[in-house]
């Protein structure tokens, strides 16, 4: 459905460390025992709704979102050495459990088949994989996205899911993936000439999680179509490409459903982004040289995120998230100008550390005005 990343992005050392479904069973059987019964239990509960899924299918499809968990802490999450504050295990599960239950409760996604779910599933144990590509391929969809599709893939081939077989799956999968692909820009006038990083990207250098996309910030999601068309026409005369280009939109949705949520967690999204963006720059939350890039990041990309950048991709993801987005911009606005005022304690903090933890007790204060 995309031109496939080939060689470009090859298996690593964490995918050798668990190179099978056995060995993520027996990694997440200690780190998170209760999930495989979790997706046993909702698999269930859609078979009722949907009709039963022959039984070694579903295995498979277990066994690959168990894989794609797993080698996500191992490589970036608490499993692992390479922690990041945002990107881990828990950002999937946030997706893989909370947001797709949600959305499968809302009446917007009643469209969606068992096979969608499926799909959405995998996306969000899968979507970000890698952390630690570089942008250098001169392509739309981002290094990290590239690299996470080509391993995705390789989940799916390993775990009994082949491209012959289910090559909607493979299509849809790649689209969604693909599709995450989050342009995080400023626009020309936040930060101009401070030398501050861009807006909500953890990657200091705006090379690791963001591409060069043609037109607009965002999600890539809603603009596969034109670049399938400029770069890969004849994937979108296949049969998988309408099915697969709108699940992208609500995956791109999904993954930054964090607009719509409580505000408290909104906020605490924000503070995990700054940390992770200063452990890639390589400065200690503990020293000053933090404290201006975090003051910096809080004050400026959230409204930018909430206001600019972010659009919804799907139907299904404005149903769902719309009124709490509106209500958190609202929010947003109220605690940028609050710690913006002279004195406070967040303009006061000394430290990136201190300049957190001030932002996180005014949002609790904002979030219960």
């Amino acid at each position: 459905m995309i031109p496939p990343p080939g060689h470009a992005f090859p298996v690593d050392a964490t995918e050798r460390a668990l190179p099978s479904a056995a060995s993520a069973l027996a990694l997440m059987a200690r780190e998170q025992p209760g999930l495989l019964q979790q997706l046993r239990e909702r698999h269930a509960r859609w078979a009722l709704r949907f009709g039963a899924l022959p039984a070694e299918r579903q295995q498979n499809i277990e066994a690959a979102i168990l894989l794609g968990v797993a080698r996500f802490g191992q490589r970036h999450g608490r499993y692992g050495s390479d922690f990041h504050a945002y990107h881990n295990e828990q950002h999937a599960l946030d997706l893989l459990l909370g947001r797709i239950n949600r959305l499968h409760a809302h009446p917007a996604a009643s469209g969606l088949g068992f096979d969608e779910w499926l799909a959405l599933e995998l996306f969000a144990a899968c979507h970000d994989l890698r952390q630690r590509e570089h942008d250098d391929h001169q392509h739309a969809v981002g290094a990290n996205e590239s690299a996470s599709v080509a391993e995705a893939l390789r989940i799916l081939e390993l775990c009994g899911l082949g491209g012959t077989e289910e090559a909607a799956l493979h299509a849809a999968l790649a689209l969604m993936i693909a599709g995450s692909t989050f342009d995080a820009r400023p626009d020309p006038g936040v930060n101009a000439g401070s030398g501050t990083p861009p807006a909500v990207s953890c990657d200091p250098e705006g090379s690791d999680n963001s591409a060069e996309l043609a037109a607009g910030g965002g999600a890539l999601a809603p603009r596969l179509p034109a670049l399938l068309e400029h770069d890969f026409p004849i994937g979108l005369a296949t049969a998988h490409a309408p099915r697969g280009l709108h699940l992208a939109c609500i995956a791109a949705d999904l993954d930054t459903a964090n607009v719509g949520e409580a505000f408290e967690s909104l906020c605490r999204s924000a503070v995990e982004l700054a940390e992770e963006r200063e452990m890639r720059a390589g400065r200690r939350l503990g020293a000053a040289v933090s404290a201006v890039p975090c003051r910096d990041f809080l004050l400026n990309a959230q409204i930018h995120y909430l206001d600019e950048l972010h659009r919804f991709s799907s139907a299904e993801g404005e149903a769902l998230l719309g009124e709490g987005k509106r209500a958190n911009q609202q929010r947003m606005h109220a605690l940028v100008e609050a710690v913006r005022r002279p004195g406070c304690e967040f303009q006061q903090a000394s430290t990136g550390s201190q300049v957190l933890a001030a932002f996180q007790a005014a949002a609790q204060v904002q979030a219960l005005s």
